[in-house]
C-alpha cells in the first residue's frame, strides 16, 4: 500500500514565476504545488517529501504554501534534494516528476497498488505511448537514494532517463493525469480541473446547459476571492428577490423572476465548483448549499399563486397553491422517509439520478418505475427552473402552477409505491 509521495520541484528557482512548470505558478486559486499537495492529502497520500534543487529564496518561497496545506491535515517537508530521508523509510512511494495535475481519486486509487517492482505510471488514454515520462511513477524504497543522486549530480532533467525510463509501465485505467511544463499543457490541465467538476448526480440541463454558464463565473470568483458559502448566502438572497418578484404579480415582475430564477440555478453551481477547485467543501457547507436550495424553491412556488391573484384576483389560484404546498411538503416527506429506509445518504439529485438508473438493473420494471426512469428529471432543480423560467417568459406563469400540481401527485404515487418495494424487501428475502 503506498502512504507517502515525492515530489520533485523542477523550477523552484524561476525568478520572475511565468514558467509554467513552476511550482509558485497559480492555477484556479491555487499555486501547481499547493494544488499537488491538497489533491495527495484529500487522496489519502499525506506523507509528502518535496524534494527542491536549492536552499535559500525559493526554498522560503515554496514554504509560504504551508497555510494552505495545514487545511488537510498533510505532513509536508521541504527539503533540498541530496539531503532528505523519506517519511517511512522502508515503503514504496509515489513519485512525482514536477508539477502534475491530477484528481483525489487517482491518488485513492494508487494506495492500493502493491508495488513489487519500480512502474511507470501511463494514463489511460496515453496507453499507446508507454515510454513517455507523464510525471508519475510508483517507486520501491531503495529507488529513493538512486533518485537522489542524480539530482545531487546536478543531472535534474537526465533523472527520468537514468531511472524511470527503464522500467515497466503500467496502464492506469479510468484516470488522466497532465504534467504542466508548457502552455499547451496548462491549458489541458484547465480542462482537466474542468471535467473534474462534473458529479455524478449532474442531470442533462445541468451537464449541457448550467455548467457551460456557471464554469467562467466559478473561475472570476476564485481570482476575486470569493469563498463557497459566501456565494451559497448570496445565492440564497437572489432566490428570495425571484420569489418576491414573482409574488407581485405583471408580465415585468414574472418575467424578471423567471431569469433571475434560473440565473439562481445556473449560479448555484458555483460554490461547490470553487469548493471542490479550491479545497474548501465540507459536510457544513453541503447542508447549507441544500437548504438554501430548499428554501428557494418552497418560497417561488408560496409566491406563485399570490402573483397569479395579484393578476386576476381569481381566488381558485391560492387554493390550488395551498394544494400544491401541502402535495409538495408531503412529497419531500416521503422522500426523506424512503432515503432513510434504503440507507442512503445523498441528496434529491443523486435519488433522482438513482431513479433515473433504475433500467440499467437488468431486472423487469414495473410500469411505475418505467416511468420514473422516463420522467425522473422533471424533479432535479435544474430542469424546475428552466421549465418555469419558459412559461415566465410566455405570460404564461399559471402553466408552472398546473403542472407542478400534475408532477408532484405523481411524485407522491411513486414515493408510496417506492417505501412499500423498500418495506417488502426484508420480507421478501426472508421467504427466499
Amino acid at each position: 500500500m503506498v502512504e507517502q509521495a515525492v515530489i520533485l520541484v523542477e523550477s523552484a528557482a524561476s525568478a520572475n514565476g511565468i514558467v509554467p512548470s513552476d511550482p509558485r505558478r497559480v492555477l484556479l486559486g491555487l499555486s501547481l504545488l499547493q494544488r499537488m499537495v491538497m489533491t495527495l492529502a484529500h487522496g489519502g497520500i499525506k506523507r509528502i517529501l518535496v524534494l527542491v534543487g536549492e536552499e535559500g529564496k525559493s526554498l522560503n518561497d515554496l514554504a509560504s504554501g504551508t497555510g494552505v496545506w495545514r487545511r488537510s491535515g498533510a505532513d509536508v517537508q521541504l527539503v533540498v534534494s541530496g539531503k532528505a530521508e523519506l517519511p517511512l523509510p522502508e515503503a514504496p512511494f509515489l513519485f512525482l516528476g514536477g508539477m502534475v495535475v491530477f484528481n483525489a481519486a487517482l491518488a485513492q486509487s494508487l494506495r492500493q497498488f502493491e508495488v513489487e517492482s519500480d512502474r511507470l505510471l501511463v494514463p489511460d488514454e496515453n496507453h499507446r505511448s508507454l515510454s513517455r515520462f507523464s510525471g508519475l511513477a510508483l517507486c520501491q524504497a531503495a529507488s529513493f537514494q538512486r533518485l537522489q543522486a542524480e539530482i545531487g549530480n546536478g543531472r535534474r532533467d537526465r533523472v527520468v532517463d537514468a531511472i524511470l525510463a527503464p522500467i515497466s509501465p503500467l496502464v492506469v485505467p479510468g484516470h488522466g493525469w497532465i504534467k504542466v511544463d508548457s502552455r499547451e499543457s496548462e491549458k489541458e490541465a484547465r480542462r482537466l480541473l474542468r471535467l473534474s467538476m462534473f458529479k455524478p448526480s449532474d442531470g442533462f440541463f445541468s451537464r449541457h446547459l448550467n455548467r457551460k454558464f456557471s464554469w467562467p463565473m466559478s473561475r472570476l470568483l476564485i481570482r476575486l476571492g470569493v469563498r463557497p458559502n459566501h456565494i451559497t448566502v448570496a445565492n440564497l438572497a437572489l432566490g428570495l428577490l425571484s420569489g418576491w418578484l414573482i409574488g407581485r404579480g405583471g408580465y415585468g415582475n414574472t418575467l424578471a423572476a423567471g431569469l433571475l430564477f434560473q440565473f439562481v440555478s445556473i449560479f448555484d453551481g458555483c460554490d461547490g465548483e470553487i469548493a471542490r477547485l479550491t479545497f474548501r467543501f465540507s459536510a457544513l457547507g453541503a447542508k447549507l448549499d441544500n437548504l438554501c436550495d430548499f428554501i428557494t424553491l418552497v418560497v417561488f412556488f408560496i409566491n406563485l399563486p399570490i402573483g397569479l391573484y395579484a393578476a386576476t384576483a381569481n381566488l381558485s389560484y391560492l387554493a390550488l397553491g395551498v394544494a400544491v404546498l401541502l402535495a409538495i411538503a408531503l412529497f419531500y416527506l416521503l422522500l426523506l422517509a424512503r432515503i432513510k429506509l434504503s440507507g442512503h445518504h445523498g441528496n434529491i439529485a443523486e435519488v433522482a439520478r438513482q431513479v433515473q438508473e433504475k433500467n440499467k438493473s437488468g431486472r423487469p420494471l414495473s410500469w411505475l418505475e418505467w416511468l420514473g426512469v422516463r420522467l425522473g428529471f422533471m424533479y432535479r432543480k435544474e430542469f424546475i427552473s428552466l421549465y418555469a423560467m419558459a412559461w415566465c417568459i410566455m405570460d404564461l406563469a399559471v402553466v408552472v402552477l398546473w403542472t407542478t400540481s400534475i408532477f408532484v401527485s405523481m411524485g407522491l404515487v411513486y414515493e408510496i409505491y417506492s417505501i412499500s418495494q423498500l418495506i417488502q424487501q426484508p420480507r421478501r428475502q426472508k421467504d427466499a
